[in-house]
């Protein structure tokens, strides 16, 4: 084997192999394996084609049907593998595409050459006269960004963000994600200095710029981790932006905000990986925590291909992580128990059974942990004077006494059981009066799904030190309603600390539309009382739009919807695993469950620790969080449903109305997000004018 060959496979690549039928995939693996072994074989069949605008392409045989897209050097031993495809698909794919390296990104750049260049832009034009995006910047300018020179007139034609989204293929992705940023504000010099820190000084070394779009493969083991399928591209391929972030040094806590599908969870995963290999001089463990259960059990599973070893990493939902601290430091004695959300609701019924109450169980449990105990108030005499500030309900100083003496019930009737925010009090006690800490650093993903006590306990459980905490999240999807502020939490954010990431790695640009149109008319914060906003946020990626169809009767929803998975199963390349169908209630999901048992067809409920590839999964919204699928029904969808409504919807405040109604957007951005390729969305009855078509 020529140990010099240089083999560069392509997202483009990856992504055509993955949509390929199982016995053309088993063809191209077996052809890459010769490739690998001598690529200048002649056994390859290296085919120039006269009528490509780029005579450096190659197309090469797979079998009598299907070809591969090569781009094979002049000289030298750099191979790129671009393209996958029927032979017909594939000559179209590659008739007008340009590949070639920019040296003033240092990334290759691969784009469709536009058939009817624009006419030049007049040097006169006044920019504030002007319609156009792009003519207050110099032609410099714009080759400094990595616009290839015969690209400059194209990009100053065009007039709006529409404009440009549909000259998405006539530009190299990279151009057009900066070309993005500016059209939504960032400026020039941010962007200049985000290539300049993806670049290197020798020219060896493949620069940061060019490795995100491009997996440069020199081992064989790792070539048969990727044809079997055992690859996950997301986790291997680090934007420099990410780059900078999961392997930088910060002086204190970072804060990591992005949308849905920016690779906040890969940048947190290989944040452990980085500080992991700093815990030489550290006798403690790195935390990994979120809030759900499921998030937990799926970063246990992938944690392993980032070669952490265990004993440098802990992984725990918060839950879990409370009561166990509680009990190995022994702040509560062996026989206490920690109750659940669930369990201390049913306790506060159970009180106003006994104790008549104009507050219902609600607001009692509410106030119990948001007022009383995230404020550590230890008297009545403390919490007449402790300050509500942000609760829907107002109330007087004999309301506190009567809402007193019933958490004094409460405290009596849980006995030696705890709740997790009364826990989360005492280990705050515990490890705020000790320097001996559990932790080396800390990581805590989906923050906004935490309370300011949570927040405050992981900031005493390490050291305050350079990079202890990493902090990542998205204010948009904040679907259980907290109010969290980091600097109320002891936690504080300066300077540089805080940081976006604005690129779309999981979603079509269609379907971040569309999730992103929930959200339109609601305000956000970004965790220290500052408005959030999702500008300059952009996918890389297009495909088709979502769809939104409401019927007559559920027995007509579930029809089309088991029309439409017999229509995506009959594909041989789709397993029945990637489909899922979500809903927003219980009720509604037993109704998937049966609809798929009359079709014959298995399933799995989302939250299963194994799911067999031969099942389709089935969720509420809730459980959704933190998965993604390729094709996803979203069931339910009408004027009647949507937004849900509590029973108790309609005795709520202005203000609570307003709170759940956010809460409901969130959840609904979620679940949209949580969508590959293909959205569907049905509903019965009227459309709901949630979503904007």
């Amino acid at each position: 084997m020529n140990h010099a060959i240089k083999l560069f496979i392509h997202d483009s690549f990856f992504d055509a192999f993955s949509v390929l039928p199982r016995k053309i995939q088993k063809k191209t693996r077996e052809f890459m394996k010769k490739f690998k072994e001598d690529p200048k074989s002649s056994a390859i069949n290296y085919e120039k084609i006269n009528t490509f605008k780029d005579q450096s392409l190659r197309t090469v045989r797979i079998d009598q049907k299907y070809r591969a897209i090569i781009q094979a050097p002049e000289e030298g031993n750099g191979f790129h593998l671009l393209w996958v495809d029927n032979h017909d698909e594939a000559m179209d794919w590659a008739e007008n595409k340009v590949f070639e390296w920019n040296a003033s990104t240092q990334s290759f750049q691969m784009y469709d050459r536009p058939k009817n260049q624009p006419k030049s832009i007049s040097s006169d034009i006044k920019v504030k006269d002007s319609t156009l995006l792009y003519t207050s910047y110099s032609d410099d300018q714009l080759t400094s960004i990595g616009v290839p020179n015969d690209l400059i007139e194209l990009v100053k034609s065009i007039e709006r963000v529409d404009h440009l989204e549909s000259y998405a293929s006539n530009l190299p992705a990279d151009v057009y994600e900066y070309l993005y940023y500016l059209s939504e504000g960032i400026s020039i010099e941010d962007i200049l200095e985000e290539i300049e820190a993806g670049k290197v000084a020798d020219n060896e070394t493949l620069s940061p710029n060019a490795q995100k779009n491009v997996y440069v493969l020199t081992d064989d083991t790792e070539l048969e981790n990727i044809l079997s399928g055992d690859f996950e591209k997301w986790k291997l391929f680090l934007h420099p932006s990410q780059r900078s972030i999961a392997y930088g040094e910060f002086k204190g806590p970072l804060k990591v905000t992005g949308s849905a599908g920016t690779g906040k969870t890969v940048c947190a995963l290989h944040r452990a990986k980085y500080l992991s290999q700093k815990l030489q001089s550290f006798d403690k463990p790195i935390l990994f925590t979120t809030f759900t259960k499921s998030l937990t059990q799926y970063l246990s599973t992938v944690t392993e291909k980032f070669s952490i070893p265990d004993s440098e990493i802990v992984i725990s939902n918060i839950d879990k992580l409370i009561f166990e601290l509680a009990r190995d430091f022994k702040v509560i004695d062996e026989t206490s128990g920690m109750i659940n959300s669930s369990q201390e609701l049913e306790l506060w019924k159970e009180i106003i059974e006994f104790n008549p109450s104009t507050f219902d169980e609600n607001f009692l449990q509410d106030e119990y942990n948001n007022v009383i105990l995230a404020n550590s108030v230890k008297s009545v005499k403390e919490y007449y004077k402790t300050s509500r500030v942000g609760r829907s309900v107002r109330i007087g100083r004999q309301d506190k006494t009567q809402i007193w003496e019933l958490c004094e019930e409460f405290v009596k009737t849980k006995e030696s059981n705890y709740t997790k925010f009364e826990l989360c009090n005492l280990l705050i006690a515990h490890f705020s009066s000790t320097a001996e800490k559990p932790f080396s650093h800390i990581i805590c993903d989906e923050i906004q799904d935490f309370s300011n006590l949570e927040l405050s306990l992981l900031r005493v459980l390490v050291n305050e030190k350079e990079n202890d905490l990493f902090l990542v999240g998205d204010p948009f999807q904040n679907i259980y309603g907290r109010k969290i502020n980091f600097s109320k939490s002891g936690i504080h954010i300066r300077g540089r600390r805080s940081r976006k990431l604005k690129v779309n790695y999981r979603t079509t640009e269609e379907i971040k539309k569309k999730a992103v149109s929930i959200l339109l008319d609601t305000q956000y914060d970004d965790f220290d009382g500052e408005k959030e906003t999702n500008t300059g946020y952009v996918s890389l990626m297009h495909g088709s739009d979502p769809t939104y169809q409401v019927f007559s009767s559920p027995e007509e929803e579930d029809q089309y919807i088991s029309e439409q998975i017999e229509k995506l199963l009959s594909n041989d390349n789709v397993n029945p695993s990637e489909i899922c169908i979500a809903s927003r209630t219980n009720r509604l999901v037993d109704e998937s469950k049966k609809m798929l048992n009359e079709i014959q067809q298995k399933y799995t409920d989302i939250k299963a620790t194994i799911r067999p590839s031969e099942s389709i999964i089935v969720s509420t919204f809730h459980n959704l969080k933190g998965h993604e699928f390729k094709h996803l029904f979203v069931r339910g969808f009408s004027k009647d449903y949507v937004p849900f409504r509590h029973p108790g919807f309609d005795v709520y405040s202005d203000i609570q109305k307003r709170e759940y109604l956010k809460t409901e957007k969130s959840l609904y951005y979620v679940v949209f997000s949580r969508a590959i390729q293909t959205l569907m969305i049905t509903g019965v009855g009227e459309k709901s004018d949630w979503i904007i078509e």
